[in-house]
């Protein structure tokens, strides 16, 4: 090919720790790389289902419920025409609708409704909620939106479910669009490389109007516009060399800006400075630019004119046809399906004043309350204006999120559609495939025109590291991560590469190729963690105090905030390296670029790049792309988290077709995926056909439009946790501070009254506010945390979200995977089962467990009788049915077909030298044909000579096997299949294996054993894993047809072979973990992908299911139901449809039921409306879920979380990463990149961690509940002693404070936190909720206690002969009995209190186990006692300000003491037991409650 001819020699210096060089030879053919190598254009080999790019989260596809933005109910609007397409689709497709008629099932009233707003209710503040649903809307997903009605299943699903064919999905559409691409004259060009214009740029460079009536030909000017009157500019295109004919080269900036005279400026400008420019792209303009200028000031003037037109005002002299008048959008992020609003704003020049003012005259005041509050500092600075003349934008986001992000502009001068993909109606298409033709037509070239404007600026904005570029023709902002170009579909004319000046506008038009996140520097975090609402209290406090000469209190307090900040700061700077450590690559790649072959830094990749795979120094993909040429084996491990290794196969245009249209959809099909090479994943070997120097791949998703760049960001910006805890924490912080306000209030009269001095009584009065506040109350919700957090990752269990440590205590359901799990990940070979034939068809035989038992020969040409016959059939299935790869001498694939050809005791080569495979060349009448495949040789298995147990003779031509070609396997499908050829014989063989359920379809059913079933059962009864194989030979024996028959042709009308038995053992922590759940009243649930009855037995095994019966659903029944549930072990007993009960009444009620994935799928789709009772029966009694795909398993979590189960998930595999992220609690029991996103990550893997976080959630949650109740209890007995005080004038000492607030108060509050968890997990979940009777009754009774037990002393004192009466207003002499008394009594409550909330079982270990609680306990004690009796005139006496107090009075102040503490220990928790709550907030109790009643009555 032209890209590869004349390529120079690679440079000897590559780094070290590349590949070996020898990898990237071509060494022999493979099955995978046969069919790509050879017959590119007819290349029907069918995929691996690797990694797939989700556009979308498959769960948000498969079972999408629209948003509702507005409670009154659905909107109108974008997604229309999809939602009746869906409807229609469910009343001629859906099979439920007589389950939805049963006369037994409720009526329409009862039925659920398909809207999310239920569970996911919008809270929106800047804009309103008919502000968004009346808005224009855009998503990052074409032709979606909020409310879009999706397809509710996936064509694999319609395939399997409806016998469509999935192999055969590109053939009618591939063959209309090949008629539309020669209709079109193959885009103008494919044939005659360099023979159009300079004018066919495929992105045509002049602006919007200035060649609307130009032909492609290029003739002129043709509108003939007068710019200077119009304000509409155009560029003057030069003449482009031969290498770059497609293309028309052209100044970034229009050339009539270039001539007009500086002097304009001075015009337009009205007299603005133009220092003042707001384009963030001029210095790189300012570069291209210069012209060969010489004279600094000319150039310096013409770069700032040049700047001067990227400002928002000018934006009408560029655009003036499409005015800009949409002030706000909406815009739909497809894949994390949430809503943000869009406004566009501009800088109001008297309103910046203003602000600046307000700041500079409050002394930063009114900076810190605006940053905290930004909308309010929208509202004063900003004035709403159009969308395109914005210099800034609001974004706020569903869950309130609010962010202001500054609007960049830059020269571009290119078309529209070289950016974003124009719209349908745009390209004047039509609404079918039919207009294929004609939109194709519209946007090959992309010629500037009405549909389609010229871009001089490109105007952009970033928001959660997408960029959102605004769109004239639409007038609201749009993205590009789906962008692709047509030209794609030519791969002759894709391996030319890009020529320079292409990468540039694409570097701009996409940016760089690298995934780098924003880490904030030391300054940027100090200055945010300073001016954090708690922090701000802080220093409030700290100035008040240090006015109110508590300076040694103040320096103690300024010590602690500092080195808090401290922490947090290393802290945060260290997670955010590490993050960004992990996300950023970069790597030196060679690119084929201007016709040369060039060393790039990976960041400069832009899409459509052509870069060399096989380059020995690439080990790692630097972005998503399709392969073009060679052949490549990947490790997607990052994503799925199985290090399986993914074999691909290059692309053909029916692929490029396929790539486009898919980038229009949810995800890549896997049609397409055998080619795509995702970003981040590991190289294992690229080898580039013969005739060729270098396997070729082009770039088609760069940066975070990769699939690794949304792993990035989900991680960075998870969807906030709604936890009651935590907002409840917030309202009760609220009420505080309205009682801070009213203790101000009392006391500002109060002074008032006694005659207080200003000064005193208005530090005094704002004093209250920092004692019922406590500086230190939000910190003390985080210290449990930490420690659970510590003790945690002692265990090898890793959090990345903190706050889902507390909601791990909440836990309800705990959702397990299977396979890797519960269960081992390996599988071991139990035997196989041959299909003997006999007088009257098929059985099959004993269990084989060696395969000398199989086929007992020397040769496999030795076969004497039809059971030699169907057992060497058999054992050849075992030995190529399979996907295994030959890598450094070491075999690598799937776990399960390493097995099971590691049963066989043979070997496998790929580089295979012993001996000519002979038969393959012998009349091989096409190598005329296709010369550069004269030296392939396939893999082959020949027996291995090493093994003593081997019997095979190994030079025996009879026993050498080429896999001639492979169709991987398809999770669709559910079956793989191989093309095989003895070397002695002139015959092909194909051999299919999968799932037992699929194979007995494909076979001819004569050939099937009687005891089919039987068998199957069995097994799978038994927890084993069943594979079925299957084999027939090809009607033709030559290698062409091999190579081009369909697999509907293979995989049709054949003869079954056996069975294959595998065992998998469960892990040893799987049975006691699971015991110790159901014991603890958690409910326990299977997730797998498995079939049912394994799984059945599997969850029987292992204690998952204990109920005696276990019900099924069939589908379609031949009884007339459309479903029917009947019992595993009895196929007569069975359930009634509506209701979900036994029939027969001798049946027990302990039953459970088993659910499948299409069953799954139906029931819960969105269209159809089963009534809600009918679906909440089945999530409530259902515990097994098989056959499910990662999309059913993601929607499962959010179907239970709505009858409000707060839910856990363990996994190990990328499968479950949608799982693993929509569950309240997920753990992932998987290194992969693609797991790391899940809340928790164990490097133990096995569920003994579920325990763990479960028990350290419950210790923590109680622990944040006991240190925010004790926060408040100190504050409220600081708040008495010090209100009384105030009421005679008095306060307490600057030390007295000290000993309070630092000896006493911090040590309890961080050593209350140090219980571990109880070893025993209770029935009972810890509350979350604060704000309830139960939990502020007796708060107040508490508060009640305290101030009996503080009043009475206090008069009690005033009464004694010694008694020493307050000095009012005297800070500096603060001596007074009431002072003493006071201060004595409140040490002691302090102490007990904390005593009296630090509970221990049964979520915490007891007090007694916590040395470092008892301890301070005891110190704090004696402190506290020892301090009644310190001599008053010695140091420590004058340093406390004590007065003289009787030793009668003291003793009675200790007995006292003792008595507050029984007294506050008995009252309010006595109260509390009379609080009990009559019905649970949460619907699956009252559901089961209300069953219960039935039941009883």
């Amino acid at each position: 090919m032209a890209s590869t001819q004349g390529t120079p020699g690679r440079s000897g210096g590559r780094r070290a720790g590349g590949r070996q060089s020898v990898s990237s030879n071509w060494t022999a053919g493979t099955g995978a790389t046969l069919t790509s190598g050879l017959l590119l254009d007819q290349n029907s080999s069918e995929p691996y289902a690797g990694a797939s790019f989700e556009a979308v989260p498959s769960s948000i596809v498969s079972f999408h419920h629209p948003h509702s933005i507005q409670s009154s109910g659905y909107l109108t609007g974008a997604g229309v025409g999809a939602a009746d397409q869906s409807h229609s689709h469910s009343q001629s497709q859906s099979p439920s609708q007589p389950l939805i008629e049963r006369p037994g099932l409720a009526g329409p009233s009862q039925r659920r409704s398909s809207s999310r707003s239920s569970s996911r209710v919008p809270q929106f503040r800047f804009f309103t909620d008919k502000q968004i649903s009346d808005a224009e809307g855009a998503a990052t997903l074409e032709h979606t939106d909020y409310n879009t009605h999706w397809e509710d299943r996936p064509a694999y699903e319609t395939e399997r479910l409806f016998g469509v064919n999935s192999s055969s999905r590109g053939s009618s559409a591939f063959a209309s669009r090949r008629s539309s691409l020669s209709r079109i004259g193959s885009y103008g060009s494919y044939g005659s490389h360099g023979s159009l214009g300079a004018d066919s740029y495929l992105g045509h460079p002049l602006t919007r109007h200035a060649r609307r009536s130009e032909s492609v030909s290029g003739a002129g000017a043709g509108a003939g516009d007068d710019v200077h009157s119009n304000a509409i500019y155009q560029t003057r295109s030069t003449d482009s060399s031969a290498s770059l004919s497609r293309y028309t080269i052209t100044d970034r900036i229009p050339s009539e800006i270039e001539d007009q005279d500086s002097g304009i400026l001075d015009e337009t400008s009205s007299g603005r400075s133009r220092s003042q420019s707001t384009a963030s792209g001029s210095s790189r303009d300012n570069e291209e630019d210069n012209n060969g200028h010489d004279d600094n000031h000319s150039h310096y003037k013409k770069g700032a004119y040049h700047n001067e037109f990227l400002k928002a005002e000018y934006h009408e002299k560029f655009y003036a046809k499409y005015a800009a008048t949409q002030t706000f959008q909406r815009f739909y992020i497809t894949e994390e399906d949430i809503v943000i609003g869009i406004a566009g704003y501009r800088n109001g020049r008297l309103r910046v004043w203003l602000y600046n003012l307000l700041c500079w005259f409050t002394l930063g005041v009114a900076y810190v309350v605006f940053k905290w509050f930004p909308a309010r500092k929208v509202k004063l600075v900003g004035v709403r204006c159009p969308l395109g003349k914005a210099e800034w934008v609001v974004i706020e986001n569903e869950f309130g999120e609010f962010i202001v992000e500054q609007v960049d502009r830059r020269w571009y001068n290119r078309p529209l559609s070289t950016v974003l993909i124009l719209e349908k109606s745009e390209q004047g298409g039509g609404d079918g495939v039919g207009n294929d033709a004609q939109s194709l037509d519209n946007t090959t070239h992309h010629h500037s025109n009405d549909a389609n404007p010229n871009m001089p600026i490109l105007v952009s904005f970033q928001y959660r590291y997408i960029t959102f570029i605004y769109s004239p023709l639409e007038d609201i902002f749009r993205t590009n991560n789906n962008w692709a170009d047509l030209d794609w579909l030519n791969l002759n004319h894709v391996q030319r590469g890009l020529p320079s000046v292409i990468q540039e506008d694409r570097i701009i038009a996409f940016d760089k190729n690298q995934i780098n996140l924003k880490v904030k520097t030391t300054s940027e975090i100090l200055f945010n963690e300073v001016l954090h609402p708690f922090y701000v209290f802080q220093i409030f406090s700290i100035i008040l105090w240090s006015l109110d000469e508590y300076y040694y209190y103040a320096a103690c307090i300024f010590l602690i905030s500092v080195l808090s900040i401290s922490e947090t700061l290393i802290e945060t700077k260290k997670t955010s390296q590490n993050l960004s450590e992990m996300s950023h690559f970069n790597c030196e790649v060679r690119v084929f670029r201007d016709e040369f072959w060039t060393n790039v830094n990976s960041s400069e990749l832009v899409p459509g790049d052509i870069y060399e795979v096989s380059d020995p120094a690439l080990t790692v993909l630097p972005c998503d792309c399709i392969l073009l040429t060679g052949d490549c084996i990947v490790n997607e491990s990052m994503l799925t988290g199985e290090s399986v290794p993914v074999p691909k196969a290059p692309a053909t245009e029916d692929t490029m077709f396929q790539l486009l249209e898919d980038f229009q959809n949810t995800q890549i099909s896997s049609f397409v995926s055998k080619s795509f090479l995702f970003n981040g994943t590991k190289i294992i070997r690229a080898r580039y056909p013969p005739g060729h120097s270098a396997a070729l791949a082009m770039v088609v998703r760069t940066g975070f439009s990769t699939t690794k760049g949304s792993l990035v960001r989900s991680m960075v910006f998870p969807k906030p946790t709604g936890f009651k805890f935590y907002s409840d924490s917030f309202k009760y912080i609220g009420v505080m501070a309205i009682v801070a306000m009213l203790g101000f209030s009392l006391s500002c009269i109060r002074f008032v009254k006694i005659g207080l001095d200003k000064r005193t009584m208005i530090l005094r009065a704002l004093d209250i506010i920092t004692v019922v506040v406590p500086p230190a109350l939000p910190a003390t919700l985080t210290v449990g945390t930490s420690f659970a957090l510590s003790r945690l990752k002692r265990k090898g269990i890793f959090c990345i979200s903190p706050t889902r440590v507390n909601i791990g205590g909440k836990i309800d359901v705990m959702c397990f995977d299977k396979t890797g799990t519960l269960t081992e990940d390996g599988l071991d070979v139990l035997g196989v089962h041959l299909s003997e034939p006999g007088q009257h068809g098929f059985k099959f035989g004993t269990l084989k467990s060696d395969s000398v038992d199989l086929f007992d020969k020397f040769s496999l040409n030795d076969c004497s009788s039809p059971l030699d016959v169907k057992s060497k059939n058999l054992l050849m299935s075992l030995l190529t049915c399979h996907s295994l790869r030959l890598v450094d001498g070491e075999l690598i694939g799937d776990p399960l077909d390493f097995k099971m050809f590691q049963f066989t005791g043979w070997s496998f080569e790929e580089d295979f030298q012993k001996q000519k495979f002979h038969s393959l060349y012998e009349e091989r009448h096409e190598g005329v044909m296709f010369p550069e495949n004269n030296d392939i040789i396939p893999a082959v298995v020949h027996p291995n000579s090493d093994d003593p147990e081997n019997k095979f003779i190994d030079n025996d031509p009879h026993n050498f096997l080429g896999i001639i070609r492979s169709f991987d396997f398809l999770s669709e499908l559910r079956r793989m299949s191989v093309i095989v050829k003895l070397s002695s014989d002139d015959i092909y063989w194909a051999f299919t294996k999968g799932a037992p359920e699929v194979i007995s379809e494909i076979c001819n059913k004569n050939t099937l054993p009687s005891d089919y079933n039987e068998i199957l059962d069995h097994y799978t009864h038994s927890g084993n894993r069943v594979i079925a194989c299957a084999g027939k030979i090809l009607p033709k024996h030559t290698w062409l047809y091999s190579q081009k028959v369909s697999r509907e042709e293979v995989e049709c009308n054949m003869e079954f072979l056996g069975f294959i038995i595998f065992e998998n053992k469960l892990k040893e922590a799987t049975t006691p973990t699971l015991k110790v759940l159901q014991d603890a009243s958690i409910r326990t649930i299977m997730c797998t992908g498995d079939n049912v009855l394994t799984a059945i037995s599997v969850g029987r095994e292992c204690g998952l299911v204990k109920e005696p019966k276990v019900y099924v659903p069939y589908l379609n029944n031949p009884d007339g139901e459309f479903l029917v549930w009947r019992d595993v072990d009895n196929y007569e007993d069975i359930l009634d449809v509506a209701t979900l009960q036994p029939v027969s009444q001798e049946t027990t009620t302990d039953y459970t039921l088993a659910v499948t994935g299409e069953v799954f799928r139906i029931l819960f789709a969105s269209e159809n409306n089963i009534p809600e009772d009918y679906i909440n029966e089945i999530l409530l009694k259902t515990s097994v879920y098989a056959r499910m795909s990662p999309d059913e398993k993601h929607e499962l979590m959010e179907q239970l979380q709505k009858i409000d189960y707060t839910v856990g998930f363990c996994g190990d595999g990328a499968n479950d990463c949608g799982a693993l992220k929509a569950a309240d609690v997920g753990i992932s029991l998987s290194e992969a990149e693609a797991s790391v996103a899940a809340p928790f990550t164990s490097k133990v893997f096995d569920i003994r961690c579920v325990l763990d976080v479960i028990k350290e959630g419950r210790a923590s949650l109680v622990t944040s509940f006991a240190c925010f109740q004790y926060m408040s209890l100190y504050s409220a007995i600081q708040f008495i002693t010090i209100t009384i005080l105030y009421s005679r004038g008095s306060n307490l000492g600057d030390f007295q404070f000290l000993y309070i607030d630092l000896f006493l108060i911090v040590p309890i509050a961080i050593f209350m936190s140090w219980s571990k968890p109880f070893d025993k997990l209770a029935k009972k979940r810890p509350s979350a909720n604060l704000v309830s009777l139960k939990i502020l009754l007796p708060m107040m009774l508490s508060f009640v206690i305290i101030l009996l037990f503080q009043v009475i002393p206090w008069l009690y004192v005033q009464e004694e002969p010694w008694y020493v009466k307050p000095v009012v207003g005297g800070d500096d002499a603060v001596q007074s009995s009431d002072n003493t008394v006071l201060f004595y009594v409140s040490n002691f409550q302090y102490i007990l209190t904390a005593v009296i909330l630090s509970v221990g079982p049964p979520y915490r270990e007891p007090m007694s186990k916590n040395f470092g609680f008892i301890i301070d306990i005891l110190v704090s004690l004696l402190a506290s006692t020892l301090l009644m009796f310190v001599d008053l005139t010695s140091g420590l006496g004058k340093l406390f300000q004590l007065t003289f107090i009787s030793g009668g009075f003291k003793t009675f102040i200790v007995v006292w003491a003792i008595v507050n503490y029984f007294v506050q220990a008995y009252i309010p928790g006595t109260v509390k037991t009379y609080f009990k709550k009559r019905r649970s907030s949460k619907k699956y109790k009252n559901i089961l409650r209300e069953r219960n009643t039935l039941q009883t009555a």
